[in-house]
């Protein structure tokens, strides 16, 4: 099965933003309306889109919530939401709002029991698991763990999760390519589905990470914003792969 593109669409203060490596002081603004900018991907032929909020992220629980409800609520794509999830009740109001999948990111270190109850109650729990120098991060990527990635996904299954979003932090929004070598690694270490996250600049990009036996989806941000990349294009060359 070929790769999906994912374009994504990130939340703060109720703006579609960028971060540079995960930094809230590296922000960049492309759109004033998130619903506007996923109703942009969808004509241009995204088949699934990846929300974050990022205000939720730091905070512990959604602040955009009602951004990401407009949003499901407004294109007829899949929407896959993360950022400061961490509660039943918030699940349960994702999915009534017609969420495909969320993403658990903290939960996974500080209370693995409400991802494994998670997990058994709704279908669509994706890990996200975001590292810095091969230690996860956590909070919205401003705390550094001392949990390492592969000991991370090797207990994913345990979980009940079998997708993941694997991040760079290093990467993420610098332009300067994709670690598919980590990826190539991580696809080795795991049976869950990969969805490679950070540092996609060009389709070269997206070749050799649709190529990687595992890796089921790829999200790009800030290079559909900077236009260095198309998202028809892109999801074309993704296709081509498979």
């Amino acid at each position: 099965m070929s790769a999906q593109i994912l374009p994504a669409i990130d939340i703060l203060a109720g703006r579609v933003v960028r971060l540079k490596q995960g930094s809230f002081d590296e922000v960049t603004v492309y759109n004033n309306d998130p619903v506007d900018q996923a109703k942009r991907f969808e004509a241009s032929g995204a088949e699934i889109i990846h929300v974050v909020d990022l205000d939720g992220a730091l905070s512990g629980e959604p602040v955009n919530i009602a951004s990401v409800e407009a949003i499901a609520s407004a294109v007829n794509v899949p929407i896959q939401v993360g950022g400061g999830i961490r509660s039943e009740r918030t699940l349960q109001r994702l999915y009534d709002a017609g969420v495909a999948r969320t993403v658990l990111g903290t939960a996974l270190i500080t209370d693995p029991a409400f991802v494994r109850r998670a997990c058994f109650r709704w279908p669509g729990i994706v890990a996200g698991v975001d590292a810095r120098n091969g230690r996860v991060a956590i909070e919205g990527w401003k705390q550094g763990t001392e949990s390492d990635v592969a000991d991370v996904v090797a207990e994913l299954g345990a979980l009940g999760v079998n997708r993941l979003v694997y991040t760079d932090i290093s990467l993420d929004g610098m332009q300067k390519g994709a670690n598919v070598r980590a990826y190539r690694a991580l696809a080795l270490a795991t049976d869950a589905a990969i969805i490679a996250s950070g540092g996609v600049t060009t389709l070269d990009d997206i070749t050799a990470l649709a190529a990687v036996h595992g890796v089921e989806g790829i999200i790009v941000g800030r290079a559909l914003y900077e236009g260095t990349i198309d998202l028809e294009t892109a999801i074309s060359t993704a296709r081509a792969v498979g």
